[in-house]
Parts: structure tokens; sequence; C-alpha cells
């Protein structure tokens, strides 16, 4: 339901504007973003809700500054959620392949529709395509291990009250 508005919009855009979105890497970013944004500021919104604001006043009586508070006591205790909230944008946006198969030029496809190229009509090139997988999805497998305690405590973070 979007692709086709999305796409019209882009290509106008680069038409009237200059603004080439249709093709780049800032179209896929801005289209990316759309989707992920709105959820991401939905989790972080209940989460930031779950930390207690006296924890903010505590800081700001022992002589914190307001960015003081948020950067140095805020934000460390809100790190879980941040890291489990990023983690869920990332795999979202890793792994689209629709909008990125309408939107994207043979010179900026992203590793999905590179994956694709693998299988023709007539043939698909199994092992070179179980490689290009595992090799595409060692990235993925770093982050969510140098991620998982932040990510369990983020998920397990508002479940009680």
């Amino acid at each position: 339901m979007f692709l086709l508005p999305l796409y019209l919009i882009y290509v106008n855009i680069g038409q009237v504007i200059g603004i080439t979105l249709y093709g780049s890497y800032l179209g896929l970013i801005i289209t990316y973003l759309t989707f992920a944004l709105p959820f991401a500021v939905w989790m972080l919104a209940g989460f930031f809700s779950s930390i207690p604001r006296d924890i903010e006043q505590a800081a700001l009586v022992d002589g914190a500054s307001h960015w003081g508070a948020l950067f140095r006591v805020v934000l460390p205790v809100a790190r879980p959620g941040i890291v489990a909230v990023s983690v869920f944008a990332f795999m979202t946006a890793w792994g689209e392949v629709l909008f990125a198969s309408v939107l994207t030029t043979t010179s900026t496809r992203t590793l999905g529709i590179g994956l694709q190229e693998y299988a023709t009509q007539s043939n698909t090139d199994w092992n070179q395509l179980m490689a290009a997988s595992v090799v595409v999805s060692v990235p993925v497998v770093i982050g969510f291990l140098a991620l998982q305690r932040y990510l369990v405590r983020g998920l397990t973070a508002g479940s009680v009250k």
C-alpha cells in the first residue's frame, strides 16, 4: 500500500526539487526511518515512563544540570531499553526486501537484494547462496552477541512494576 505512493513521491521530488531519493541510500534511509521511528518512539516512551522521576530529581539536588542529569543518570538507566529498541529497528531494516527492491538501483542495492540474484528463473546456485547468506548474517550475530545482555534486560525491564 505504501510502496507505489512512496515511489511516486521520490521520483517527483527528484524531478521538481532535484534531490535524488529514488535509487539512493538517502531515500532508503528515509523510508526505513519512516517505519521504524514510530515503533521506537512508542517503545521508548513506555520505557522512559517506567524510570522513576526520583532518580532525575536526586541528580538535580546533587547539583547536576538538567542535561547532566539526562546524560549521566537517566540515559545509563535507560540503556537496556534503548539497545533493545535499536536492535529491533535494525533487524527490521536489515531483513527488509520489498522497499529495497523497488527503491534502489543496481549500484545501491542492499544485501537482501544481492542474495536474490543467486536465484534466476531457470537455476538457483544453492552453494553460493548459502555461503553468501552465512556471510550476510555474521554482522547480525556478532551484534546480537555483543548486545545480548542489554537486550534481555531491556525486554524484561518493563514487565514488572
